[in-house]
């Protein structure tokens, strides 16, 4: 579903967004579309938790290129997903958002033949400014 708000951009809502941002980081095949969905997806001074300790966004970003380092592909699935308009008659605009997902990554080598697999299992909760949407806080369970 999206929101139509008369001519112009259609603005998806917070939900998809995030979902897509995520999908965009985690699939990005080379450096550039990495850092490209990444810098799209957090402010550059964004707040985040990733199990409880505070990061900054350099240690965030590199936190996950370490889980990309060997990878080939990935695919990403949503478990479940909540968003919470921060104004109820303007719910694309801006809010939070809370989705479970895991990440299925093919890595570059092989066992027997056959492709390394590594699975992330993570619980985020983000919440996002105005548009164009994009990320000031982020709390993280891997």
């Amino acid at each position: 579903m999206s929101v139509t708000l008369g001519p112009g951009p259609v603005i998806i809502p917070l939900t998809q967004w995030a979902e897509d941002s995520i999908s965009a980081i985690y699939s990005a095949t080379t450096e550039a579309n990495f850092n490209d969905a990444f810098d799209a997806f957090l402010l550059k001074d964004a707040k985040i938790t990733v199990n409880g300790k505070h990061l900054s966004v350099a240690q965030y970003k590199q936190k996950l290129l370490d889980q990309k380092i060997l990878e080939q592909s990935a695919q990403v699935s949503y478990k479940g997903a909540v968003s919470v308009p921060k104004n109820p008659n303007e719910p694309a605009q801006a809010g939070s958002v809370g989705l479970f997902f895991t990440a299925l990554i093919v890595e570059k080598l092989r066992e027997f033949g056959a492709p390394v697999t590594r699975t992330v299992t993570s619980s985020v909760n983000l919440t996002s400014v105005p548009f164009p949407l994009i990320c000031d806080s982020v709390v993280i369970s891997i």
